[in-house]
């Protein structure tokens, strides 16, 4: 091997070095750029009690985009005027089809207003949909 084909193995593998180095620098610094801060979930006065059939009408909205709530990725939320302020939608069929009107990460734009049994857990209500309707969209 020549001088000149060791120098140039010698640069590329500076190169290569310079580039993990930045890139490990710049995913350090965008990592501290991005936090993501979440609202307040609006949730307040006492939850609705655990029953059969209830009907509950309020805005669908993503509980993890707007309140980092409900798990780790999307998930629907009536949010209310009266207590508790929200109500989780159980995950079944009905709520797939609440989430083809509304969009995976519902934005609080359309009214529904769903039955179906509700129970507590860890503080929230949880409304399994049996029907629902939509009644406006803003």
């Amino acid at each position: 091997m020549n001088v000149r084909s060791k120098r140039l193995i010698a640069i590329a593998v500076l190169v290569l070095l310079v580039t993990i180095a930045g890139g490990a620098g710049f995913d350090r610094w965008r990592a501290t750029r991005h936090h993501i801060t979440f609202g307040a979930l609006p949730q307040f006065g006492s939850l609705i009690a655990a029953t059969d059939d209830v009907e509950v009408t309020g805005k669908a909205m993503c509980g993890f985009c707007y309140w980092g709530e409900g798990g780790k990725s999307c998930n629907v939320v009536l949010k209310i005027a009266a207590e508790p302020g929200v109500v989780f939608l159980s995950p079944n069929e009905k709520v797939n089809e609440i989430e083809k009107i509304t969009g995976k990460c519902a934005n609080g734009k359309v009214e529904i207003k769903a039955r179906g049994i509700i129970s507590q857990y860890d503080g929230h209500n949880y409304l399994f949909v049996r029907s629902f309707e939509k009644m406006a969209a803003n």
